[in-house]
């Protein structure tokens, strides 16, 4: 198998009020948990036989640079259509992607708890699955990485604007595969107050609280 691992890093953080994939958390910037879990979810993969190529696209010349100098990282490529919205990104990393590719992964740079393995669990699972679309989710809330099949490269080289993959997952509902995952695992920086972890641990437990309320009651 060959995947291809998109990290999708072009955003504008309208709702952040500034660059918040350059923010710190922690004492790094934000951009870069995701792009070193991806990248350490690449070793994990290839250890168990699967091929991977790492691609980074975004509109920041920091962040390009920043995935030249990781291990496995593969291309970067320059979003000049960041305006757009997400499609453009998912456009530019499949359009860079490995021709025989069997799969493609996108995964959000604004997402800093996921881990390694969980990306890698993922990404094998879904090779395995027999299914051609999986994503992520907990209690019901959908969330990154995603990916596709080869045979939706057209598709998704064909998207527009900021509704990303979910325009061909709506499209074929039955091909979806799940990975139930930890709350946390979903947790993304939206707003400047989410930069707080311990607020959004607090918020996370309220809500598998609550779905799992909803369940019992179901």
């Amino acid at each position: 198998m060959k995947l291809s691992m998109i990290y999708m890093a072009s955003g504008f953080g309208r709702r952040f009020g500034s660059n918040k994939l350059l923010a710190s958390l922690g004492g790094r910037p934000l951009y870069m948990y995701g792009l070193t879990a991806l990248a350490e979810a690449a070793v994990l993969l290839q250890a168990e036989g699967t091929e991977c190529q790492l691609i980074t696209v975004s509109q920041y010349a920091e962040i390009l640079e920043a995935a030249r100098l990781l291990p496995l990282t593969g291309l970067t490529v320059e979003n000049p259509y960041s305006e757009e919205g997400i499609a453009a990104s998912i456009r530019l990393g499949t359009a860079a992607a490995w021709e025989d590719a069997s799969a493609f992964l996108y995964f959000v740079a604004d997402q800093p708890y996921t881990e390694p393995a969980v990306i890698a669990a993922f990404a094998s699972s879904f090779l395995k699955s027999g299914k051609t679309i999986g994503c992520t989710a907990s209690n019901g809330r959908r969330g990154s990485p995603t990916a596709f099949s080869a045979c939706y490269r057209q598709n998704l080289m064909g998207l527009k604007g900021d509704k990303g993959g979910r325009q061909i997952m709506e499209s074929r509902p039955d091909e979806i595969w799940i990975m139930e995952t930890k709350a946390d695992q979903l947790w993304d920086i939206d707003r400047a107050e989410d930069l707080d972890a311990d607020k959004m641990k607090k918020d996370a437990d309220r809500g598998r609280i609550q779905g799992e309320k909803e369940k019992e009651d179901a």
